[in-house]
C-alpha cells in the first residue's frame, strides 16, 4: 500500500486591526506568552501586538484556521492531546 506524504504548508500572520482582538486572546490564553510580552514590554523592547507575528507550518487544514490554529493546539496541549502535522 502506498502511503501519500503528508504535505506542511507554512503562512505567516501578522497581526493588524482585523485580527488584533484573535491575538490579544491568544497571548492572554497562552501563559508563557504572556510572561514574555510583559517582560519585553517592561524594558521597552515589544512595540505593541501590531508588532506581533505568528508563523504557522502544518498540514494545510490546521494552518487554514489561522490564528485560531494556536488556541486550538494550546488546547490540545492542556487536555493531553497531540496536534499531527
Amino acid at each position: 500500500m502506498d502511503v501519500l506524504p503528508v504535505v506542511a504548508v507554512t503562512r505567516v500572520i501578522r497581526c493588524d486591526e482585523s485580527n488584533a482582538a484573535e491575538f490579544a486572546a491568544m497571548v492572554n490564553d497562552w501563559p508563557e506568552l504572556k510572561a514574555l510580552v510583559r517582560t519585553l514590554r517592561a524594558v521597552d523592547l515589544f512595540p505593541g501586538l501590531r508588532g506581533m507575528q505568528v508563523t504557522l507550518t502544518g498540514a494545510p487544514e490546521w494552518v487554514s484556521k489561522g490564528v485560531a490554529a494556536v488556541a486550538t493546539e494550546n488546547a490540545s496541549v492542556v487536555t493531553g492531546g497531540v496536534h499531527a502535522a
